[in-house]
């Protein structure tokens, strides 16, 4: 089923509307349109979903083989390349809320020329730290990075110990059923992509836009996966990263460290479940590899041990899924002169 979104600037603010639809972002006629494509914005809700999915996996559920077959399936229920270019699209979706950033490209198309800042920035996504208010746009990306991959982390190692807790109760030693199946299942699973349904949409912009507060120009950080999220967040406001940009948008939408990160935790699951025997084999397989594995790709790409902002955003106030959030605040002046 699909959901449609559409991002549009409204007076003095970009803002998002989810409606229950993920097709691409039209152009508002009152104002310039900020659009991601259909492809993207899924792959950001591929991320969203397995990431809370798979944190949210307690020891607590290892009670039977069932209880066991049911958490493999949620934690390793990703395609390793779409949950990458969706840990981007994430960041990029956290990026779009700083003004400053906004305001520096467009400040930038002005000085260059919409084209020309495009090509630069489909030809090298590092050229996007001479935007004035990167910085602070990519520190965004890294605090919502962060935000899902913790959790992750904080899950998997509860999960990996239980392992070893369950080991005295007698069930955890029986052997699995049908081990190949199960490889198997785990394999196809690790094969599909990720197709989201219409409650997904107002989750996934809640979640990317939760920490709106500020930051302090001293705690940015710049890693490869945080530059290619605001250099897609600026390809957005400038109207270069919709659904017919999508084959251009590659070296933007993928990064060779958090690829091969991605890919590895997948091939050691697989082997780790190759050689897995009795239920409690299972639970480790689960938490080192398809948890730990994948929380640490995302800790690295978000930079995770270098410099975190300075200052954590504000817990947002709660609000109901299907109406306009803010993204950023921008000068009116700003939105006048955008180019079209």
């Amino acid at each position: 089923m699909a959901w449609n979104k559409h991002w549009m600037v409204a007076g003095a603010a970009v803002a998002v509307l989810a409606m229950g639809g993920l097709a691409s972002a039209r152009q508002e006629r009152e104002a310039p349109g900020v659009s991601l494509a259909q492809e993207v914005v899924a792959a950001a809700s591929a991320f969203e979903t397995y990431t809370r999915g798979a944190g949210s996996i307690s020891p607590a559920v290892f009670t039977n083989g069932e209880g066991v077959a049911r958490a493999l399936v949620a934690g390793s229920a990703y395609k390793a390349e779409q949950l990458e270019t969706g840990m981007i699209a994430y960041g990029a979706i956290a990026a779009l809320q700083e003004p400053a950033f906004i305001d520096g490209v467009r400040d930038a198309a002005r000085q260059t020329s919409r084209e020309a800042l495009v090509e630069r920035l489909l030809a090298s996504p590092d050229s996007v730290v001479e935007i004035e208010g990167v910085g602070l746009a990519a520190a965004r990306a890294q605090m919502a990075l962060q935000g899902r991959g913790a959790p992750l982390a904080v899950a998997g190692r509860a999960v990996k110990q239980s392992a070893y807790d369950i080991q005295h109760q007698t069930w955890s030693k029986g052997a699995v059923a049908d081990t190949a199946g199960r490889l198997a299942r785990v394999k196809q699973l690790s094969a599909t992509a990720f197709a989201p349904g219409q409650e997904d949409a107002g989750r996934l912009i809640l979640a990317a836009t939760g920490g709106a507060g500020g930051f302090a120009e001293g705690g940015r950080v710049f890693t490869p996966v945080t530059v290619r999220s605001a250099a897609l967040a600026a390809l957005a406001v400038l109207d270069a990263a919709g659904d017919a940009d999508v084959a251009r948008l590659a070296p933007v939408l993928s990064e060779k460290k958090a690829s091969f990160c991605m890919k590895i935790a997948k091939l050691n699951l697989y082997q780790c479940l190759a050689v897995a025997g009795p239920h409690y084999e299972d639970v480790f397989c689960l938490g080192q590899h398809a948890m730990i594995d994948t929380a640490q790709c995302v800790n690295d790409a978000a930079g995770a041990g270098l410099n975190s902002p300075a200052i954590a955003p504000p817990s947002p106030p709660p609000r109901p899924a299907g109406f306009v959030i803010p993204v950023a605040s921008v000068a009116p002046s700003a939105i006048a002169q955008a180019p079209r």
